[in-house]
């Protein structure tokens, strides 16, 4: 089904002469609509074939374990597997705190750790094991040579399909970490049950039940206590590899950190599959105490790092807009430091659930604006990112009023220190001492003057890097206009507008009232409706008699400013 379109632009259409002489109009062409919902009907289909899709998976891989062990080893297995599950996944859902991933999605990696992943494992190493005249449980070169690089691409797979298919929101190493973390722990899930049950129905075959309880509590200090991170973290290699890609401009880099990081995760699940075969039990120890237990603690500080720069690039990027007046400088440790995000969250809820859920949007949003400004800095990511800013920018101003911020001294020590300086760039360094009450250039909130802003005029700041001077139109709020930086003639007001007697005579600038460079108007864009941060032209707001200034000039790709494009 199809929907008339509006047809070309362009004259109307020449009109036609019906039977009875009377002139209509003649149709336009008939184009292509989406049907309501279709969207949204395409996403629920593809999602009820991927649950038929594991759940046949499931029945399968779990139909084989149980045939291989038995109904008494199935159900120790299965109960035994569940502990290190509920003990993992919170830690990686823990190291995910800032922009943390859908349930869907680490649902979806999970359930392809448990079920895709082990059963193509389970019929590829059994095939090998035939092929190289070894039984399926106990061959030592199928284990060594045949399962390290096939579980590590069934489960890296996973990885990258999740990095193509959410391209724009996958962010880099920490997001990678968490998938390998779900694939991990879903195929340690399956294999554990296959294990634990194997040892309880061998042992309970040759010595009764007791030495079959008495041998699967071993394996499960072995394997549940001492080793439960092995397959996160022979995945964890890939997922680096695939982390570095998606944040690298170079074709080579994309090409090849992938394949090296996945070449280091069969090699580390090599080396431990053959401590435990050939080495014998003090091989094993040796291998586990001198290689994976010091390689584990160094993947752990290494995410713990990875986590730290992430909000240190948050709030990097964040002051990019704080320079423009888009944020104010003193909501900018409340979305990039983990202590600030709590505080302004707690701070909320003494308000009730509504405010708590404007201040959690309040930082999601600001978040996600700050990863698309890294990607555009960075060059990777399309055109089409410069609409998504600015939806973000519209949106993040749209929640501020909303959002019920904490006390600022109480939280003076959490701000970064690596905020960026530049002429008129209100970056705080304490709070004074009063209560945080807005910011400059946010409609509705009170102006609290505070360090680093003057209540006289500001003077004229770096014009835009990569093109002309930038004119100075109407709608900058309580300055006077810039022109390639140089002070001009005090704002008259707006073009077919009385002027706003509560802002004094020729908005010369009252108390905290300044015009920062990029503030922002009622309705209007940063910048005297030269466009946004990066390039786009500003929009009019729509008011009988507006007259917008000339639109910005298009600067360097991804970048603007002090800013230069980074690799």
């Amino acid at each position: 089904m199809s929907y008339p379109s509006g047809g070309p632009a362009g004259p109307p259409q020449p009109a036609a002469t019906g039977s009875a002489g009377a002139s209509y109009p003649q149709p336009n062409t008939l184009g292509p609509h989406p049907v309501p919902g279709q969207r949204r009907n395409k996403g629920l289909l593809i999602g009820i074939v991927i649950v038929v899709v594991f759940a046949i998976a499931g029945l399968m891989i779990f139909g084989i374990v149980a045939k291989s062990v038995g109904a008494s080893g199935f159900m120790w297995g299965i109960g035994l597997a569940f502990v290190p599950i509920v003990l993992i996944i919170p830690l990686y859902l823990w190291l995910d705190r800032y922009e943390p991933e859908p349930l869907k999605y680490i649902v979806f990696a999970l359930c392809w750790g448990a079920f895709i992943a082990t059963l193509a494992a389970i019929f590829i190493n059994t095939r090998a094991a035939d092929l190289l005249h070894e039984t399926a449980g106990g061959g030592n070169r199928a284990a060594v040579f045949v399962a390290p690089p096939v579980e590590e691409f069934a489960k890296g797979a996973v990885i990258l399909l999740l990095a193509l298919v959410r391209r724009k929101e996958f962010d880099g190493i920490i997001d990678a970490l968490v998938y390998a973390g779900m694939v991990g722990v879903g195929f340690a899930f399956t294999e554990n049950i296959l294990y634990f049950g194997r040892i309880f129905d061998q042992l309970s075959e040759e010595g009764g039940s007791a030495a079959g309880v008495r041998g699967v509590l071993g394996l499960f200090i072995l394997r549940g206590v001492f080793s439960p991170f092995a397959h996160p973290l022979f995945t964890s290699f890939t997922a680096i590899g695939i982390g570095i890609a998606v944040r690298h401009r170079s074709t080579a880099v994309r090409f090849l950190a992938p394949i090296v990081g996945y070449l280091a995760a069969v090699l580390m699940h090599g080396l431990w599959n053959g401590g435990a075969s050939w080495a014998g039990g003090e091989g094993f120890l040796t291998v586990y105490i001198f290689l994976m237990a010091p390689l584990f603690f160094a993947m752990v500080i290494f995410a713990l790092v990875m986590r730290s720069r992430e909000g240190q690039m948050i709030a990097s990027r964040l002051y990019d807009y704080v320079r423009f007046g888009w944020l104010n400088g003193q909501d900018v440790p409340l979305i990039a430091t983990l202590r600030g995000r709590k505080a302004l969250r707690q701070n909320a809820k003494r308000y009730g659930p509504q405010a708590e859920a404007a201040a959690k949007a309040f930082q999601q949003t600001a978040t996600e604006l700050a990863y698309l400004r890294d990607k555009i800095v960075r060059q990777v990511i399309g055109a089409d990112a410069l609409d998504t800013e600015k939806k973000l920018l519209d949106e993040l101003r749209e929640r501020r009023p909303s959002v019920p911020f904490p006390p600022m001294p109480a939280f003076a020590t959490a701000v970064p220190q690596f905020a960026p300086a530049g002429p008129g760039v209100p970056v705080p360094t304490s709070y004074g001492g009063a209560p945080y009450q807005g910011g400059p250039g946010y409609p509705g909130a009170p102006q609290q003057g505070g360090p680093g802003y003057d209540a006289g005029p500001q003077q004229g700041g770096p014009a835009y890097a990569g093109g002309p001077p930038q004119q100075g139109g109407p709608g900058y709020p309580g300055g006077p206009a810039y022109q390639g930086g140089a002070q001009q003639a005090p704002y008259q007001g707006e073009p077919g507008r009385p002027q706003d007697a509560s802002r004094g005579p020729e908005q010369a600038g009252g108390p905290g009232t300044a015009g920062v460079p990029g503030g922002y108007q009622p309705g209007g864009y940063p910048d005297g409706q030269t466009g946004y941060p990066s390039g786009q032209p500003g929009q009019p707001t729509g008011r009988p008699g507006y007259s917008p200034g000339p639109t910005g000039t298009q600067g360097p790709p991804g970048g603007y400013g002090p800013y230069p494009p980074s690799q």
